[in-house]
């Protein structure tokens, strides 16, 4: 088409509808939750000593799979996945696979009695306490879990417990293979 004859079907409004249109299309920037976008470093105080250097998450030992799960003491859901997701934590470790839970803008005195029962816990236990992390992942509903491959990149996202018990154990076994066999016979129900 010749630019006079585009100008001559040119018609008012058509400049917004073509912006418009090109924004659309256009992909939009991707945010560390977004899966195949790199999962944003942060920093967070460990559960069991707060007073202890924090965690860094890219400064993590090389594990092909993380697991990030947010959580809050109020939530009941989070009670049944806390314990699912320790027997995943011990069953895949040796295939490396790491599990850290977060918690969400809680003192850290009540999650340590909370989980003080927990003392052979593999699960790494730190603290959101004015959920820059929360916010860094957009966590709006808890649990809301991650996987995060070696690189950094978001593998996966889950929202709730029958989401994460009903799908995340198959998405390990494709990335690292089966479980070890010592813990193969444990059952990962919560009736542990």
């Amino acid at each position: 088409m010749t630019v006079a004859r585009f100008a001559r079907v040119w018609r008012p409004g058509a400049g917004l509808l073509l912006a418009l249109g090109a924004a659309v299309a256009m992909p939009s920037p991707a945010r560390g939750q977004d899966i195949g976008a790199v999962a944003p470093d942060f920093s967070a105080p460990y559960v069991a000593d707060s007073a202890a250097a924090p965690w860094h998450f890219w400064a993590r030992d090389a594990m092909p799979v993380t697991i990030l799960s947010f959580w809050a003491t109020w939530c009941r859901p989070c009670e049944t996945l806390h314990p699912w997701l320790e027997a995943l934590a011990r069953s895949y470790a040796p295939s490396g696979v790491r599990v850290v839970t977060i918690n969400m803008r809680e003192p850290a005195d009540s999650i340590r009695r909370l989980l003080a029962a927990d003392t052979g816990s593999v699960t790494l236990d730190v603290l959101d306490p004015d959920g820059h992390i929360t916010q860094l992942y957009s966590v709006t509903s808890v649990p809301t879990t991650l996987m995060v491959g070696e690189s950094n990149v978001v593998l996966r996202r889950w929202e709730g417990v029958a989401a994460v018990m009903g799908g995340m154990e198959t998405v390990v076994r494709r990335l690292v293979g089966p479980e070890s066999t010592a813990s193969a016979t444990r059952s990962r129900g919560c009736s542990e």
